[in-house]
């Protein structure tokens, strides 16, 4: 009966829903730019989205015309501005060697003993730190996948191919994934058994499609070089034996093979502009203010969408009210309510803008960047203004910047990172409001840099209601580990991560301009801004007293 009454208090949330979506006049679908003012204001905020998130930018992928397009804007209005170039030969870009990687089928294979392995049908494997030949390397079983209950001694499977069996109680995916992979450092490869024949191959068919990302860089990483996916059959002829059979340590034929990747260059950008400080003793410090400025690009097929935008809305009521997504009868009514309520405008859409992910944190740092520029007093320490590319592929702009900085990384003694601060009220989000805002990681590495923010909203005539509940130790979401301020955390660079969180537009066409609330977005911006003066007026940097993470290590929320 309870599960009834819950469906049907879902469904009457959809009444609302759907007139909201006819109703709530939302802002135009074009606005007309208009000149940008010294301070930081909700209609310069409107302009600056409304150029970045346009259609023309085509979803500001990177690699692609669109972002080169949006990182064109962005350093145009840098060098309007009068900022110092603080990319690569002089120039605002700092070029990040992106390259488009597939598996080269014809080449990779493995041999154990007198059985030929075959990718596509035997095994598939994705690199994970750089991958490393495979000559008469032994095989181990090393028990169930994510079992901690069963280990073997590391010196065991240092230059060995791991062989772990299907999980207890289930697979394991993701950051649990890397998780099990980190506790295998030094081997050459981990071989994990696919639950079905399917799934081998449609992860077959999956890999050999180009994906962006970084090539290896030597030492990069601690994970093993490969994670291979294996048909049981090949576990077994690796192992010399029936996996069920073996016990946990033993070890199978050596096995010799190339796992071989094609790499074809997809150059992208990141931008870095500075703002010198007026103090002498202190200018040579640099406080860091970033936000990515790629997002996912088109999507394969084009939907309605007035259509996808009242289905967001109603299924993220549900889930605010639930605790979960619907699924079954209940989604069905609520598709079904929305569909019939909704008086379409045929608009078909497939270009997923990028809005608030993170239109809204790289017009904020444009925003920001301004307002210390035509300030008659600039501040004692530096400012370093920095729009990443790669986030949506792995935090790879920010990783190859903090790796690769063009200032001296020490000198960084203070950073935040802005991704997503345009949406936030109580229908995009449990907890929202019109003084929500998100905070995660900024007493990670500084007791001092959390509570100086803290003090600096407080100060305000009107503070926000600051959530830490994202930055629990072992939250679900993972969210320290998911944005470009971990980049400059693992070099042990105090930093606070501004956000007001996901919501049912996230990464979908929806996600434009027009549901932006301007007047919230532009308060948050003054935050970050008065939060970074304050971090670059100090006497003293803000300390950090906690421990220091691995700049190498797998990060762990």
């Amino acid at each position: 009966m309870f599960r009834t009454l819950r469906r049907a208090a879902a469904c009457a949330l959809v009444v609302p829903v759907v007139a909201a979506a006819q109703q709530a006049a939302p802002l135009p679908l074009k606005h007309a730019p208009k000149p940008t003012s010294a301070g930081i204001t909700a209609a310069d905020l409107m302009t600056r989205l409304y150029i970045f998130a346009d259609d023309s930018m085509m979803g500001r992928a990177s690699a692609t015309p669109g972002h080169d397009k949006g990182t064109d804007y962005i350093a145009g209005e840098l060098k309007r501005l009068g900022l110092k170039p603080a990319g690569e030969n002089g120039s605002y870009f700092q070029m990040v060697p992106l390259v488009r990687r597939s598996v080269d089928v014809e080449k990779s294979e493995l041999n154990a003993g007198p059985n030929r392995l075959a990718f596509g049908t035997d095994f598939v494997f994705q690199t994970m730190g750089g991958l490393k030949p495979i000559v008469n390397a032994p095989v181990i079983f090393a028990g169930p996948m994510g079992d901690s209950t069963v280990a073997i001694p590391a010196a065991q499977y240092a230059g060995a191919f791991v062989i772990v069996s299907a999980a207890r109680g289930g697979p394991v995916a993701g950051r649990a994934m890397q998780a099990m992979l980190a506790r295998y450092t030094g081997a050459l490869a981990v071989g994990v058994v696919s639950p079905s024949a399917a799934v081998l191959a449609a992860q077959g068919n999956a890999l050999r499609q180009p994906r962006v990302t970084l090539p290896a860089a030597p030492g990069a990483s601690v994970l093993p070089g490969a994670l291979v996916t294996l048909s049981s059959s090949a576990a077994d002829a690796l192992l010399g034996g029936r996996i069920d059979s073996m016990a946990v340590g033993a070890t199978g034929r050596t096995v010799t093979g190339t796992l071989a990747l094609r790499d074809e260059p997809a150059p992208a950008r990141n931008i870095a502009a500075i703002l010198e400080g007026r103090d002498a003793k202190l200018k040579g410090q640099y406080i860091a203010v970033g936000a990515h400025s790629d997002h996912v690009g088109v999507g394969n097929i084009a939907v309605d969408h007035d259509s996808l935008k009242a289905v967001n809305y109603a299924l993220n009521l549900f889930e605010m009210a639930n605790g979960k997504r619907p699924t079954g009868p209940a989604r069905d009514s609520i598709l079904k309510a929305v569909n019939t309520g909704l008086t379409s405008s045929g608009r078909r859409d497939s270009i997923r803008n990028g809005a608030d992910d993170d239109g809204s944190g790289s017009m904020a740092v444009l925003e920001i960047a301004e307002q210390f520029a035509t300030t008659r007093q600039r501040p004692r320490r530096s400012m370093l203004f920095l729009w990443y590319a790669g986030e949506e592929i792995g935090l790879l702009g920010s990783r190859y910047y903090t790796d690769n900085p063009t200032v001296v990384r020490d000198s960084v003694v203070g950073a935040v990172n802005i991704d997503m601060i345009g949406r936030g009220k109580a229908d995009d989000m449990k907890l929202g409001g019109n003084n929500f805002l998100q905070l995660v990681g900024s007493r990670r590495l500084s007791t001092e840099m959390g509570d100086l923010v803290e003090a600096v909203n407080k100060a305000r005539k009107a503070p926000f209601a600051l959530d830490y509940s994202f930055d629990a130790d072992g939250h679900p979401e993972n969210i320290y580990c998911r944005s470009d301020h971990y980049n400059w955390a693992r070099y042990a660079v105090p930093v606070t991560f501004f956000t007001t969180g996901l919501h049912g537009d996230y990464h979908q066409v929806t996600d434009e301009p027009q549901y932006i609330d301007y007047p919230h977005y532009a308060e948050i911006a003054k935050l970050i801004h008065d939060v970074s003066r304050t971090l670059a007026d100090r006497d003293k940097a803000v300390v950090v007293d906690k421990p220091k993470p691995d700049p190498k290590g797998v990060c762990r929320q």
